[in-house]
């Protein structure tokens, strides 16, 4: 793993403890003490469980838009002068800072193979209990007399099975879901308290909790290390549970009468030991979510709280959950690649025309009198065109050297980028232009400069492996350890772009090291 895929993920991290930690904040605050319904309470807690999951994510969006000139790495007096041989440089004794530099990476490196290697068992505990609930789904036994107790409150695609496996009522099954419950419940229950038990698990299947619960958990195993997390998911899960038994209780006589019912079913669980699916839900919880539960229950029997309460209640959370956004967004650090443009912005965006494609095809091809034509017809010099860049970067690419003299001659600018296409220097030293490289260093370009997507001159040569290149820019202040983060994290620089050997004994002998600078 790269040190620079390491910093990403532990800044993830970082992020996601005080996103989480200000959520939590919220819901102790706002959503546990509205007045809510039950339903309304379990998918604000769930929208919640999702910021605090994804918001940490906003670290990968790209900085803000810079020009190139503001994207050139600025260097050090030492570094803009000849390099010594590295023969000539005595060797410095190591210092504790260097020592401290040198271990931080390697730390970084190990807390996030340490979060990787957390998130992967859990993961695999995860996909074990998609296989039990799989065996639980296949060993059930098809219950007709239990689908007809449900009648039209069993939703459509669902049944009622039977399993010695599982100690109390559960739901499992993604796409064809199971209500399974344990032969000792339906022989000692009443019917009527059998069916408020069913009633709740039909909750579930309506409100598609079984696919709320696989994410939920997936996350969990991801942000295995949060416990800001993992408390919003036990108070979600407990709001769930509340939900189905609301859902319930208006589908029975009272809420009372379904409190007793829950109540018969918890005491004939008790003796049995509860074994439960990691893909699964079900009525059994804790002491105190089922105190809470029941007390929801008979706070139905209190009379309905009005519709215009419910909503400026329901107002409050959802502006707590946005002030919880805009805060996330604005103080979150961005380690995405900035977009950059070139600071001749109106010339960069001017529309392709027939007489601009005529410009870089004259100037890649070296016709010096077409070239002066046309710009004395007043094309611009340094007109882009999408794929192929300006004129003097065509002429660079395919060392033209004269047309690039005449093309610096009626003002082009040496240094202007453009996107996929790098510079004119770059262009000239990724395909070995000697002559021209040494001609456009001469009219000011930047040996050092930065290019969004295509590194730098001394990156680009090193690759075409011309050392005769290479050493001309190393002797007019290369970097030879200027990199950049390139696709996916990748770390590029001179030396482990060097395409012979020839190239990367030069470029050591110049000071270059492997690894990150």
């Amino acid at each position: 793993m790269s040190a620079h895929t390491a910093h990403t993920l532990l800044t993830v991290a970082v992020q996601h403890l005080w996103h989480a930690a200000l959520l939590l904040a919220l819901v102790l605050l706002v959503v546990q003490r509205a007045r809510l319904s039950a339903e309304a309470r379990s998918w604000l807690l769930c929208g919640a469980f999702a910021l605090a999951a994804v918001s940490p994510l906003l670290v990968l969006l790209p900085r803000e838009a810079v020009t190139v000139a503001e994207a050139a790495v600025a260097l050090p007096t030492a570094a803009q002068s000849t390099p010594l041989p590295a023969s000539a440089v005595p060797a410095a004794p190591a210092s504790p800072t260097a020592s401290l530099s040198a271990f931080v990476p390697t730390a970084l490196q190990a807390l996030a193979m340490i979060w990787l290697l957390g998130t992967l068992w859990g993961l695999l505990r995860l996909a074990q209990g998609i296989w039990q609930a799989r065996r639980l789904h296949r060993a059930a036994r098809p219950a007709p007399a239990l689908d007809a107790l449900l009648g039209p409150a069993l939703p459509r695609g669902s049944c009622v099975a039977l399993s010695d496996a599982v100690a109390g009522p559960m739901v499992v099954g993604l796409f064809a879901p199971r209500i399974l419950v344990p032969p000792h419940l339906a022989s000692t229950l009443s019917s009527p308290a059998l069916r408020d038990l069913l009633l709740h698990e039909a909750a579930h299947v309506q409100r598609r909790d079984l696919w709320v619960t696989a994410l939920q958990r997936t996350l969990l195993a991801v942000y295995w290390w949060s416990p800001c997390l993992r408390m919003l998911g036990n108070r979600l899960e407990l709001a769930r549970e509340m939900a189905c038994d609301a859902r319930a209780a208006h589908r029975s006589s009272s809420g009372r009468d379904y409190a007793d019912s829950l109540l018969r079913g918890i005491a004939g669980m008790v003796q049995h030991r509860p074994q439960r699916a990691a893909l699964a839900v079900g009525m059994s919880g804790s002491r105190s979510g089922l105190t809470q539960r029941v007390d929801g229950l008979l706070q139905l029997q209190r009379g309905q709280v009005s519709w215009r309460t419910r909503v400026r209640w329901s107002a409050l959370c959802l502006a707590a959950l946005a002030t919880h956004v805009g805060v996330t967004v604005a103080a979150t650090p961005r380690l995405g690649t900035p977009t950059v443009v070139a600071p001749n912005s109106d010339t960069a965006t001017r529309t392709a025309s027939a007489q601009a494609e005529r410009l870089l095809d004259a100037a890649a091809e070296g016709d010096l009198a077409q070239v002066r034509q046309l710009v004395q017809a007043g094309v611009a010099v340094d007109t882009q065109l999408a794929g192929d860049g300006t004129a003097l970067i065509a002429a660079a690419r395919h060392g033209q050297l004269a047309t690039v003299e005449a093309l610096l001659a009626l003002g082009a600018a040496p240094d202007l980028a453009s996107r996929g296409d790098g510079n004119p220097l770059i262009a000239a030293a990724r395909r070995g232009h000697l002559p021209v490289v040494e001609r456009l260093v001469s009219a000011g370009a930047d040996v050092n400069r930065i290019v969004a997507y295509d590194e730098t001159p001394l990156i680009n040569a090193a690759r075409s492996g011309d050392v005769d290149t290479v050493a001309y820019l190393v002797n007019h202040g290369a970097d030879v350890n200027l990199g950049v983060v390139a696709d996916a994290g990748q770390w590029r620089s001179p030396l482990n772009q060097a395409r012979n050997s020839r190239v990367r004994d030069y470029l050591m002998q110049r000071g270059a090291v492997t690894g990150r600078r």
